[in-house]
């Protein structure tokens, strides 16, 4: 419930979050020695059904992971019809994203070894849904960012960072919220405060959780951004400034 309840602030996250959580499944077919699409598309189902946060009041939720033959398919539905209809507004940029996501260095051994994903998110009353399959082809046909210089960089982080602030002043009900941004070179130095001074131990469990969600989130929104080189450093503090965990998210999270 701690990454939702932040989530539920940031819908785009919930269209991306699971590709994170396919890396998970990657490991365990690879240790458990499976070999065809299908066997690999069944286990990276199950991995991610097992592991993926459901929360029934996020604008956007996951619901449930399968596999036919081949293909991961991923359902998702929209509770929120605004959050449907930005979605709906911005397909070119979703399915670029999502492409990056899905292809990156980290992911894209199983695309290779003839897995498809096909990703379905259907509004609340059923009467519209977005489609989006992925496969080799897909990373094929993505443009492809040219690395950004420092001073670029530089220019990216402050821009970045004010973005960020300018969220940090909003009331929020999330287990954790932005306490500062602040730009150093390239990189977006950001601090997250645990609301709850009892919520270190819990927040630190769900770590990998909140990575996901996160990584998600940050890869959609500063997507470009961070393809030509922009880096996040995100540290997570108890309200006595004790530390939690730190996060860092780069090209090879996206």
């Amino acid at each position: 419930m701690i990454v939702y309840r932040f989530a539920m602030r940031r819908t785009a996250v919930a269209v991306l979050v699971v590709g994170g959580l396919s890396c998970v499944a990657v490991g365990q077919t690879v240790q458990n020695g499976t070999t065809t699409p299908a066997d690999m598309a069944r286990a990276i189902a199950h991995a991610i059904d097992a592991n993926a946060l459901k929360a029934p009041g996020a604008a956007i939720v996951f619901e449930s992971a399968a596999a036919h033959d081949n293909v991961v398919e991923l359902k998702y539905r929209a509770n929120d019809a605004a959050a449907f209809a930005r979605l709906k507004g911005n397909l070119d940029k979703i399915r670029i994203d999502k492409a990056s996501y899905y292809c990156n260095a980290a992911r894209i051994a199983v695309l290779k070894q003839g897995v498809v994903v096909h990703e379905v998110i259907a509004s609340a009353d059923n009467a519209d849904r977005l489609d989006f399959t992925f496969d080799t082809s897909s990373c094929e046909r993505l443009p492809r960012p040219t690395p950004a210089d420092a001073k670029t960089l530089a220019a990216f982080a402050v821009t970045a960072a004010k973005a960020e602030n300018d969220t940090a002043g909003q009331p929020s009900t999330a287990a954790f919220r932005l306490s500062s941004a602040s730009a150093l070179d390239g990189v977006v130095e950001e601090r997250f405060t645990v609301q709850d001074p009892s919520g270190g131990a819990n927040t630190r469990a769900n770590s990998g959780k909140i990575a996901g969600v996160l990584k998600g989130y940050y890869c959609s929104k500063y997507h470009d951004q961070i393809a030509r080189g922009l880096v996040f450093h995100q540290s997570f503090v108890l309200p006595d400034n004790s530390p939690v965990f730190d996060l860092k998210i780069g090209n090879a999270d996206c």
